[in-house]
């Protein structure tokens, strides 16, 4: 993709080694995911776009249709198409206008409204498309979009017109994919799984999320982002990158109760759980999780220190109203069992330092 504002142009690719995506359809929603490696927010947003080819056959009636004659289209189908989270109201119809050279013109319209990345929006929808008849299937599908999307705690609002235009010509040759592509590709009895992979700007730390995760602040030391659930506000997280501790010393568990504690103040009510553990790399983890009010709400602190030799040491932030728990259960620990730290560089010893100054 390529961005142009205020002449600045700024493009974004796939890695090599994310090229090769699994992709499907069920119960309205769309997935996308790399079959070697996860993909990341920014990627998935590359590919994850309007007129998904996977949903277009989909808007066809399933039965003869005579010329002039119309039908309605349900919400999984334009969930779908549009990549949308959830629909909530879904006024759309298509109607055959004519045929000519074995092609059926049909055209589109109406409005949906739902959620796209958690956020509130409302979608008037236009389209014009070809079926063939000898291919039996669309074949080209063009479509306006004129959307109205809301601010929300994930992202702020926008006012656009999109257009995609999409040509569907059949493929005769059989895909040549790994073996291992295959056998991931066989596997339908079950979702596909939506769990992206954050990289660190400094490249200092790498984890693995669910895509119910959505950054809203980055920084080099400082990582917000927020947990939705069923397109609800669920928990925020904050992550600060911290220097790396000195070799053989860590935080003792007591004493990192003790800054919980003191961090929450008087809003603290109980200590509910306080443990220590490796992670599945070994790492160090201490856990504080914290129970209190806030302006008499039942509010949970989730408290981690993730810690290791020569690495960046990483605090974990978690909070979220009590009557959220089990909605949110434990979807924090994804993100640190699949954590992975990168040692830092090792410092210029004295000697180098003073030859640089000469």
């Amino acid at each position: 993709a390529k961005f142009e504002v205020e002449e600045q142009v700024t493009e974004r690719n796939l890695a090599d080694d994310r090229r090769i995506l699994l992709a499907e359809v069920r119960n309205g929603l769309s997935v996308l995911t790399g079959s070697d490696e996860k993909l990341t927010r920014d990627q998935l947003d590359l590919v994850n776009v309007v007129a998904n080819t996977l949903a277009i056959d989909r808007l066809l009636p399933g039965r003869e249709i005579a010329e002039g004659e119309s039908w309605t289209h349900d919400a999984a189908t334009l969930g779908a198409l549009l990549c949308m989270d959830h629909v909530a109201v879904c006024d759309v119809s298509s109607v055959v206008t004519e045929e000519a050279e074995r092609q059926v013109q049909i055209r589109l319209a109406g409005t949906v409204h739902g959620t796209v990345d958690g956020t509130p929006t409302e979608m008037e929808l236009r389209a014009a498309y070809l079926f063939h008849l000898d291919e039996k299937r669309i074949t080209r599908f063009n479509f306006a979009i004129k959307e109205v999307r809301k601010n929300s705690e994930i992202v702020p609002g926008l006012d656009v017109v999109a257009k995609a235009f999409v040509t569907i010509d059949p493929q005769n040759k059989s895909l040549d994919l790994p073996p291992a592509v295959q056998k991931l590709a066989s596997r339908t009895s079950e979702p596909l799984s939506q769990t992206l992979v954050y990289e660190s700007p400094a490249k200092n730390f790498r984890f693995e999320y669910d895509a119910a995760w959505f950054v809203t602040a980055e920084e080099r030391d400082l990582l917000s982002f927020r947990f939705l659930h069923d397109h609800d506000l669920t928990a925020h997280c904050n992550l600060s990158v911290l220097p790396p501790r000195s070799a053989g010393r860590h935080t003792p568990l007591e004493q990192f109760e003790r800054d919980v504690r003191e961090s929450i103040g008087d809003k603290l009510e109980t200590v509910s759980a306080s443990t220590e553990w490796q992670t599945k790399r070994g790492y160090n983890c201490l856990g504080v999780i914290a129970d209190g009010k806030v302006n008499d709400v039942a509010i949970q602190w989730r408290q981690y220190l993730v810690s290791a030799d020569d690495c960046p040491r990483l605090s974990f932030a978690v909070t979220l109203e009590r009557a959220q728990g089990e909605k949110f259960a434990d979807a924090e620990r994804q993100i640190i069992d699949s954590l992975q730290l990168v040692p830092a560089p090792p410092a210029a010893t004295a000697s180098k330092a003073e030859g640089v100054s000469r």
